[in-house]
């Protein structure tokens, strides 16, 4: 069969994986040369000055050493399969497992110095290197990562992709592909394998039957290829996989079971053999324990510095209107346990009488003239900061909703009690992205989702500081 696509797979990744290992040399090696100089040519000279006898050492060696780290990392990246997990960018590498490779790397290197006699290296100057090494390696993927969603934003490094599978199915995932602003794929359109007509979709262009997927195949460059049939079309899968393999044209298989799946997938071997591994989540173990800490800092933090404020404010409410100065509330928690949340009362007492559940509406009439100003620049969750501290809730995380509506939701919703797999937050990313108040549910439930499978230290970070400045929708 002639070859249909000029480009091999490996020359598609060749360049990243290029930039990524020339990335990851550059900081390792020059980690190593910042910390030379920060040890012997700053102030730390003159508080820890080194001995005996007090002495700069020449550049040289060190210069040498900042080689050998450089060589050492990419290896450890290489072994740990650091470089084939971040090749695409777009794919996700939690930040545990570069400090992780960043720590074997420098270990090894010790390792070297223990049975190296020719010169003696500062330990301090090695150990100093490390951190620097940690902060660089994450700043640099990440800043790739920002690089090529800006290019792709710009139309620039698209990938050529075609769907397969019956169309209401390549409508479902182009429309995924839709919800990632920063997804490198470009659907040219889609090859229908259901036997019955199609009609046309202004989403998606129909490109033929599965009869004719040679014939489109060679009618331009393709660079990916996504298949959705179902099990029952096992015999037509494999044509399409080997005509895939020869020609060199990468490919994706998304189970059918795709649609009831939505936390992340990583792939398992035991003993050779391979499985997919469904259900857990970036928040279990190491990552629970830096969450929690997070959350005990910051709110004892955040409780020392607002206290005054606090009390201001309790005192406008009960100057405002009758009635107590703190809203507690029965709210659903982490794996649907139950717990009372604290907030500034920013309603008329007892609002809710003669109504029953409901949602704050922006200019709701129940809102007092303190409350719409504390719900305006959130002051009113401050109280919250209590919960987190007894453990009932995070900093950052999906915001709880009451039993009423969680019984609700979870009828309606699809995967609506696996955002309750993590705790509530004061903070999320649905509520920094304007989904809050009488919003959608169901996309704040995709937020919260996206929260739960991307969890990282950085990621909490990024949404208490975009929460500081987002007041949309806060009413």
């Amino acid at each position: 069969m002639n070859s249909i696509h000029n480009t091999d797979i490996k020359d598609r990744y060749c360049l990243p994986f290029i930039i990524l290992l020339s990335a990851d040399f550059m900081v390792f090696s020059g980690s190593m040369l910042g910390a030379y100089y920060i040890r012997f040519h700053s102030f730390l000279y003159e508080w820890f000055p080194p001995t005996p006898p007090p002495y700069i050492p020449e550049l040289y060696p060190y210069f040498s050493l900042s080689l050998i780290i450089g060589v050492i990392g990419c290896l450890i990246f290489e072994r740990f399969g650091l470089y084939e997990r971040r090749v695409g960018l777009d794919r996700y590498v939690p930040p545990g497992s570069l400090i992780l490779a960043i720590l074997v790397s420098y270990i090894f290197l010790m390792a070297l110095l223990f049975n190296y006699r020719g010169f003696s290296y500062s330990r301090f100057t090695v150990g100093l290197a490390v951190p620097i090494s940690c902060v660089g390696i994450i700043f640099a993927y990440y800043m790739l990562k920002r690089a090529q969603f800006l290019m792709i934003r710009n139309g620039i490094g698209f990938q050529k992709t075609i769907l397969i599978g019956p169309a209401w199915r390549c409508e479902e995932i182009n429309a995924k592909l839709q919800q990632h602003h920063g997804s490198k794929f470009q659907i040219l359109g889609y090859i229908n394998t259901e036997n019955k007509k199609t009609e046309a979709t202004p989403l998606i262009p129909y490109l033929g039957s599965i009869s004719q997927f040679i014939e489109i195949f060679k009618k331009g460059m393709i660079d990916n290829v996504i298949i959705a049939m179902p099990p029952k079309d096992h015999g037509e899968i494999i044509k399409i996989i080997h005509l895939c393999t020869d020609n060199k044209i990468p490919y994706r298989i998304v189970p059918e079971i795709f649609d009831l799946l939505s936390l992340r997938i990583q792939v398992d071997e035991f003993d050779r053999l391979p499985t997919i591994l469904f259900g857990e989540t970036p928040l279990y173990g190491f990552g629970q324990m830096v969450k929690r800490l997070m959350d005990i800092i910051v709110s004892g933090v955040a409780l020392t510095i607002t206290g005054p404020l606090m009390m201001l404010v309790a005192i406008l409410i009960k100057l405002d209107t009758r009635g107590p100065v703190f809203y507690v509330q029965e709210r659903v928690g982490n794996d649907g346990r139950k717990f009372l949340i604290y907030k500034f009362r920013s309603m008329i007492d007892e609002a809710e009488k003669g109504t029953g559940p409901k949602w704050a509406t922006s200019n709701d009439p129940r809102t007092t003239r303190i409350g719409r100003f504390i719900r305006r620049y959130n002051l009113d969750e401050l109280p919250q900061f209590v919960n987190v501290l007894r453990g009932d809730m995070s900093v950052v995380g999906p915001r709880p909703e009451r039993p009423y509506f969680v019984n609700k939701f979870k009828e309606e919703i699809p995967h609506y009690m696996r955002r309750h797999m993590v705790k509530s937050g004061i903070t999320g990313w649905a509520q920094v992205n304007g989904l809050r108040g009488d919003t959608s549910v169901v996309e704040r439930t995709q937020y919260d989702l996206y929260y739960v499978e991307n969890w990282s230290f950085l990621f909490d970070l990024k949404i208490l500081l975009k929460t500081l400045v987002s007041f949309k929708n806060a009413y």
